[in-house]
């Protein structure tokens, strides 16, 4: 029983770390600026202003909506990787680092689709939050996309493995 938690517990190798280690640190990075840049953008905008001073109510219903859809997908998507995640295809990732860089990144999309949801219901009372809101939903865009791109590039190998066997 210990011997197995020893195997589990070693899994990943020191390559693996690393590349876990310095993919995770480029991945805030990115998040971090993406966020930046559009809280620069959205700051005294006479767009975004607009936005906020006659179309808050709706806008901030469409954010409800799409933190909704999103936290749906990216719940059912890592249901589907820990449900995968034995396969003979993820082996390779999980010695690797990647597997485990995926499951933090589908944990950022949960927490920033839950931060889009909970902004949301702020910007009703306050509207000047907005830039904010903006800031946290670009974050959670560049996590979904870094979560999804890989999940279509597994479904395709795992398509082409199965067609070739």
């Amino acid at each position: 029983m210990a011997n197995d938690n020893l195997k589990r517990k070693n899994l990943i190798t020191d390559k693996g770390r690393l590349f876990y280690a310095v993919w995770l640190t480029v991945i805030i990075f990115v998040l971090i600026v993406s966020g930046f840049a559009a809280y620069i953008l959205c700051i005294d905008n006479p767009a975004i202003t607009h936005i906020a001073d006659a179309h808050i109510d709706s806008f901030s219903n469409g954010l409800m909506t799409y933190a909704s859809i999103s936290m749906g997908l990216i719940l059912t998507e890592f249901a589907l990787l820990l449900t995968f995640a034995s396969s003979p295809f993820f082996k390779d990732w999980q010695r690797t680092g990647k597997f485990k860089l995926w499951q933090t990144v589908n944990l950022f999309a949960v927490l920033t689709s839950l931060a889009v949801l909970v902004s949301s219901f702020i910007l009703l009372g306050w509207e000047r939050t907005l830039p904010a809101v903006l800031a946290i939903l670009a974050a959670n865009v560049v996590c979904m996309a870094m979560v999804f791109i890989p999940l279509l590039v597994v479904a395709g190998s795992l398509m082409r493995s199965d067609d070739q066997a």
